[in-house]
C-alpha cells in the first residue's frame, strides 16, 4: 500500500506536468485542426536558456526561470509566424502545417547539437532535494513543487479562458474560427496569443524536466507523452488533455513500480491504442466527420 501512494503521488506530479504541456497542444489543435510538433523543441531551448541564463550569464535563479519563459514565449510566436501564419494565409492543408512543424523540430535539435553539442548539463539551480515524509510514504520536494506550479499555471490558463476578453475570443474562434474571423475577431491576433500561451507552457515544462534530469537536446522527447495525454483525453479538449496526462502520469509510475521502467512506453502507447479503437474521439473530444 505505500508502494502504491507513493507511485499515486509521482505520478500526479508528473501528469501535471503531462497535462501542461497537452493544453498547448490542445489549444493550438482547438483553433487550426494541426499538431505543433515543435513543443519538444520549444521545451529544450527554454530549458538551455534558462541554464545558461544562470550559469553563464550569472543570472539570479529567479530571474534566469522568467528569461527562460520569456525565451519560451517568443520562440513559440517566432515559430507561428515564420513557420505557420504564411501556410495558413495560403490556406494551405493542415498536413502541410504539421509537416512545417515536425521539420522546425528537427531542424531546432539538430541546430543545437551542432552548436552546442550533445552533452547533458545539469540545471544549476539547486532547490531543495530532501524528501518530505508523510507516515512511511516519501515525496520528493521537486515533483511536490512541480505539482504545484503545474496546478497554479492550469488553474490561471482556465481563468484567463473563462474570464477575459481574449479568453473568450479565443473560445469563440475554437468553435468556429469563420465565423469567429466574420464577427470582428481578429484570428491573426487570436493566433499569436495561443502560440504565446503554447510557448509558456512548453517553457515550464521543460524548466522541470531540466531541473527534475538534466538539460540536453534531446530533452524535448517528452513532448510525445504530453501528445499522448492530449489524443487521450480528445485532441482539442483542454479538460480532456489535463485528465489524459494525470492518467497517463499515473500509468506510468505504476508500471515503473509493479512491472518494470522498461514497459513504461509501451503501455503508454498502448493506452493510446486503446482509447483510439473504443474512443476515436478520445475522453473527451468533440466528434467530427471528414469529408473522402
Amino acid at each position: 500500500m505505500v508502494l502504491f501512494f507513493q507511485q499515486l503521488i509521482t505520478g500526479v506530479s508528473i501528469g501535471g506536468i503531462y497535462a501542461l504541456l497537452a493544453v498547448g497542444y490542445a489549444l493550438v489543435y482547438s483553433i487550426f485542426s494541426f499538431t505543433n510538433f515543435a513543443f519538444g523543441a520549444l521545451m529544450m531551448v527554454s530549458a538551455f536558456a534558462g541554464y545558461f541564463a544562470i550559469n553563464s550569464f550569472g543570472f539570479p535563479p529567479i530571474l534566469g526561470l522568467v528569461f527562460a519563459v520569456a525565451f519560451g514565449l517568443f520562440s513559440s510566436l517566432l515559430v507561428e509566424l515564420v513557420a505557420y501564419r504564411p501556410l495558413r494565409k495560403k490556406k494551405a492543408s493542415r498536413l502541410f502545417l504539421m509537416i512545417s512543424a515536425m521539420g522546425i523540430n528537427i531542424f531546432i535539435i539538430n541546430l543545437t547539437i551542432v552548436l552546442l553539442g550533445a552533452n547533458l548539463k545539469e540545471f544549476p539551480l539547486k532547490l531543495p532535494l530532501e524528501s518530505l515524509k508523510i507516515g512511511e510514504v516519501v515525496i520528493g520536494q521537486v515533483d511536490v513543487l512541480a505539482m504545484i506550479i503545474a496546478l497554479v499555471s492550469l488553474v490561471t490558463l482556465w481563468i484567463f479562458l473563462e474570464k477575459t476578453k481574449s479568453g473568450v475570443a479565443i473560445r469563440a474562434t475554437a468553435y468556429d474560427t469563420g465565423t469567429a474571423g466574420l464577427m470582428g475577431i481578429n484570428v491573426d491576433k487570436i493566433s499569436s496569443v495561443v502560440f504565446i500561451i503554447s510557448g509558456i507552457t512548453a517553457a515550464i515544462s521543460g524548466i522541470f524536466f531540466g531541473i527534475k534530469y538534466t538539460v540536453y537536446p534531446n530533452l524535448g522527447d517528452i513532448a510525445q507523452k504530453a501528445f499522448i495525454s492530449s489524443v487521450i483525453g480528445g485532441l482539442g479538449s483542454l479538460p480532456g488533455a489535463v485528465i489524459g496526462g494525470i492518467v497517463l502520469g499515473i500509468l506510468e509510475t505504476m508500471v515503473a513500480g509493479y512491472v518494470s521502467s522498461t514497459y513504461r512506453d509501451l503501455f503508454a502507447y498502448l493506452l493510446m491504442v486503446i482509447v483510439l479503437l473504443f474512443l476515436p474521439n478520445g475522453l473527451m473530444g468533440k466528434k467530427t466527420q471528414d469529408k473522402i
